[in-house]
């Protein structure tokens, strides 16, 4: 809906003058209240209190989103895509917030994305001066309507906020303050009339994903302390903050954030952003006993550097709310790590509706990332509204007019490939389906993955995908590791898989995934249309790529003929040849994509143990590479090169519980409504247990291995089928306790 009708007869609002922290405040009359609701939107972030107590443990409010045209010059990539628009607005019940009487309502205001800076100065990625709109609607006990509206009524003053960066952190000057000013009887006698701006032209929806919140706190170690400043460890990379207090009045505190220590001990800022996005807070004419912290943007960090006079309190860890609502324990320590390590590095990486590439050099919601990880965050975490909003995101960067998928979303630029990164508007609505059973969710999105699919075919020659936007990105797979130790650090990707390759393997696949998503709604047709397009693609990728000799694609350098495999356009040589391979090499060499790939071709056509001695794998290109160095989130590439906290390696964790443990679906189900129990038991495996929270209830599975036999114990929501090998059990809703045959007993 447009502005209007959110807000009626609502003005948006701004300072009538630069400011980058300013405070609002309408006083206003209420009795015989028996409801009130605002609706409110505060660009880029807001907090709204009433009455002296804010309203919501709403952290980054409202979500991130496209807002609105910043035209094509804004952005380092410049882009003449016309694409789609909107902006997220809050409601709260303020019914026990109001009093008999007097009330006021105040509102502080941060640049967020949208008033976009960095180190003060306006970035051109920004989409405008920071606002404010709402409506409060009170429903007297008469049931009388009675409106309290944004307007030139509202009043507004600088307040101790000076400077707001989503990426650098904020400055406070408290003598600036205004203690009190969202309660009634404050003396705003030198505060002024807002500016009134037009509305922004957007489509504006009410917020139903979850916003960022404080879900739990550390208490940190101190490390080091020199100088007069002091440094302390939370023992695990994190976002959020350190909440800190003075000693004496007047101190100016300033707080700094890094992953890493140099060797000399002090705060190393080389894996998140250089020196020009060093994250800190600085805190002046602060008073003691109270405590300080950032309102509007959040920090990646494991260690915490506090100026002399300041006390640490406590490190407050914020993400978007959506609780874990998985488990993964088993007798293996790598895959321990890899479910606890994937699972805070996916968390680090959730914030404003938006999951991110990493939490601190970039932020952004690059779809290649996004759309890896979407399964294994839909199936471990209570995301359901999170991925809903984010597919909102993916449809809004799509060009309405060719169909081409942007690399970010919200689009901030970036770079990427047309199918691994613009694949997102086909995978993360398909897996939504899976995860959640909602075909309308196909319904909505389908007509986007037609143009999609025509966009990809637009850009092949010949049948294979050779380019996306000239001029631009093209990338295959990525982040590739070397073929030896200490590669040079400016060398992020090294892959060797043709670009042409990777994409046209996965077109195929994602027709396939439309297709069949096309048939689930009804559209045969669609079918039809696109079965001789991916017959044609299929033959040009063995022209191509194939060697009958050798009996695989691109010599199956870093993985390549998994995406081969995947996409249906391979036979059982070519997987025996990878067998082979893999056997003798004993660990991966696989960039992001393949990574996630190639175990679940593995797991699918009876390769588990070579999947799980993989995932398990010791060696130099390996998660336990990454466990042996002390990592407590993913590392953006093998060998630390540049950020450690990516997800994006993460996507294979979901094999765990899916593959190992066996939880899926039969075929043709979807929500869980036909739960498969299929595990897959290997050696080296004796002991295993997990469970995830599907929309139909738990389901939880367990085993323990001995002599021949594994006991296994089993719970779900509704009937479902467990298969091992040969054997298959119906199994009844409620816990399921039994012991079957092994492997190896019956052989």
């Amino acid at each position: 809906m447009k502005s209007s009708e959110m807000f009626a007869s609502a003005k948006w609002i701004a300072p009538a003058q630069e400011c980058l922290g300013p405070c609002f405040r309408r006083e206003f009359f209420a009795d015989d209240v028996a409801s009130a609701e605002i609706t409110i939107c505060g660009l880029g972030f807001f907090e709204l209190l009433v009455n002296g107590k804010k309203v919501s443990r709403d952290l980054l409010v409202p979500a991130w989103s496209q807002y609105e045209d910043r035209g094509a010059d804004c952005f380092a990539n410049q882009k003449t895509d016309s694409m789609s628009y909107r902006i997220w607005c809050m409601k709260y019940d303020l019914g026990s917030s109001l009093r008999s009487g007097k009330n006021a309502l105040g509102v502080r205001l941060g640049s967020g994305w949208y008033d976009l800076r960095i180190g003060g100065k306006s970035q051109r990625e920004r989409c405008g001066r920071i606002k404010l709109c709402f409506k409060l609607e009170i429903t007297h006990k008469s049931g009388e309507k009675e409106y309290v509206l944004s307007d030139e009524n509202v009043l507004w003053a600088q307040g101790e906020l000076l400077e707001s960066s989503i990426y650098t952190g904020e400055r406070y000057d408290f003598a600036l303050a205004h203690n009190g000013f969202d309660e009634p009887g404050f003396d705003a006698s030198d505060w002024h009339a807002p500016e009134i701006l037009e509305a922004p032209e957007s489509e504006f929806f009410v917020q139903t994903c979850p916003a960022d919140a404080v879900v739990r706190t550390i208490t940190p170690k101190l490390v080091v302390e020199s100088g007069g400043k002091r440094i302390y460890d939370a023992g695990e990379a994190i976002t959020g903050f350190a909440a800190v207090s003075p000693a004496e009045d007047g101190a100016c505190l300033t707080v700094r954030y890094a992953e890493a220590l140099s060797p000399d001990g002090s705060l190393d800022f080389d894996s998140t952003g250089w020196e020009e996005k060093i994250q800190q807070d600085i805190f002046k004419n602060t008073r003691a006993g109270e405590e300080y912290y950032p309102h509007f943007c959040w920090h990646a960090f494991r260690y915490i550097e506090i100026s002399e006079g300041a006390s640490l309190l406590e490190v407050r860890v914020v993400n978007s709310d959506c609780p874990v609502t998985s488990s993964f324990d088993s007798d293996n320590e790598v895959l321990n790590w890899l479910y606890r390590t994937y699972i805070r590095t996916q968390l680090d990486n959730m914030h404003c509706g938006v999951p991110s590439d990493c939490p601190h050099i970039e932020r952004l919601g690059y779809t290649g990332d996004g759309q890896l990880c979407a399964e294994a965050a839909m199936l471990m975490l209570d995301s359901r509204e999170f991925y809903r909003k984010w597919l909102e995101d993916i449809a809004d960067c799509q060009d309405v007019n060719t169909g081409h998928v942007q690399h970010t979303a919200p689009f901030m630029g970036g770079g990427g490939g047309p199918a691994g990164w613009g694949g997102a508007i086909v995978v993360v609505p398909y897996m939504f389906y899976r995860c959640y059973g909602e075909k309308d969710v196909l319904e909505r999105f389908l007509p986007g993955m037609i143009k999609y699919l025509d966009y990809m075919l637009s850009r092949s020659e010949n049948g294979l995908v050779y380019h996306e936007v000239d001029g631009e990105w093209c990338l295959g797979d990525w982040c590739s590791p070397a073929e030896y130790h200490g590669a040079q650090p400016e060398v992020v990707s090294r892959c060797l898989i043709p670009e042409s390759y990777v994409n046209t393997a996965m077109l195929i696949k994602f027709i396939r995934m439309t297709t069949e998503m096309s048939e689930i709604v009804g559209k045969p047709e669609l079918t039809r249309r696109f079965a001789a397009e991916a017959e044609k693609c299929a033959r040009a990728v063995k022209n191509a790529y194939y060697s009958p000799m050798y009996k695989d694609f691109c010599g199956d350098v870093q993985g390549a003929n998994c995406f081969a495999v995947d996409a249906g356009i391979a036979g059982r040589d070519t997987v025996e040849s990878t067998v082979k391979k893999y056997k003798k090499r004993g660990m991966l060499d696989t960039g992001i994509f393949a990574t996630d790939v190639l175990p679940r071709v593995l797991f699918e056509n009876g390769e588990a143990q070579l999947a799980f001695d993989l995932l398990t794998s010791d060696g130099e290109i390996s998660f336990a590479y990454m466990m042996k160095h002390a990592a407590t989130t993913l590392w953006e590439d093998w060998h630390i090169e540049r950020s450690m906290n990516h997800p994006m390696f993460g996507a294979a964790t979901r094999y765990l519980l899916t593959c190992l443990l066996g939880i899926s679906q039969q075929e043709g189900s979807s929500g869980f409504e036909k739960p498969l129990i299929a595990p897959k038991l290997v050696n080296g495996l004796d002991r295993a247990s997990g469970h995830i929270t599907t929309v139909r209830g738990v389901i939880a599975v367990s085993f323990v291995k001995s002599e021949g036999f594994a006991d296994f114990e089993i719970t779900v929501p509704c009937d479902a089928l467990f298969v091992l090998a040969e054997q298959s059990i119906q199994l009844t809703e409620g816990k399921n306790a039994f012991r079957v045959i092994t492997e190896q007993n019956r052989a």
